[in-house]
């Protein structure tokens, strides 16, 4: 009997996280891009679904075209963006090809622009992101029978 009270904890939880993720896309998807873009180096939420980090990262921000990425992590959401624009939101290798592109980022020793949000605590906070978004894609992706 306990071990039905965890799962359906864990499925109340995993229900709670969906809801909250879908609203948030819900809500970035309405904006204008264009408004969205950015010129400066963010470093915020760094730990949290919430974080905004250099010009590219962060869910719904994206760099003003031309604009640079400020370090090597930010380039990967570059990147990121430009692949999901071109493929997709549901695009699972996208989110895999970002995943590999930060941890190499962040294994290469280099440091991010930011001290208030160093790579130790933004590339976690991104991996555990596309964790979600690789779940949240292979649901759309499948074909659910009943």
């Amino acid at each position: 009997m306990l071990g039905g009270a965890a799962v359906t904890a864990r499925v109340a939880a995993s229900f709670a996280v969906v809801v909250i993720f879908l609203t948030s896309v819900a809500h970035c998807s309405s904006n204008d891009s264009e408004a969205t873009c950015s010129r400066i180096c963010a470093a915020e939420n760094c730990n949290s679904v919430g974080i905004r980090y250099g010009k590219y990262c962060g869910v719904g921000w994206t760099g003003c075209p031309g604009e640079k990425p400020c370090d090597d992590v930010d380039a990967c959401c570059k990147i990121h963006d430009e692949c999901v624009g071109n493929k997709g939101i549901n695009d699972v290798k996208c989110h895999e090809k970002f995943k590999t592109c930060i941890k190499k980022a962040q294994k290469s020793g280099k440091v991010g622009f930011s001290k208030q949000c160093p790579y130790e605590t933004v590339v976690p906070t991104m991996v555990q992101g596309m964790d979600l978004a690789i779940l949240f894609s292979q649901f759309s992706n499948s074909k659910l029978e009943l």
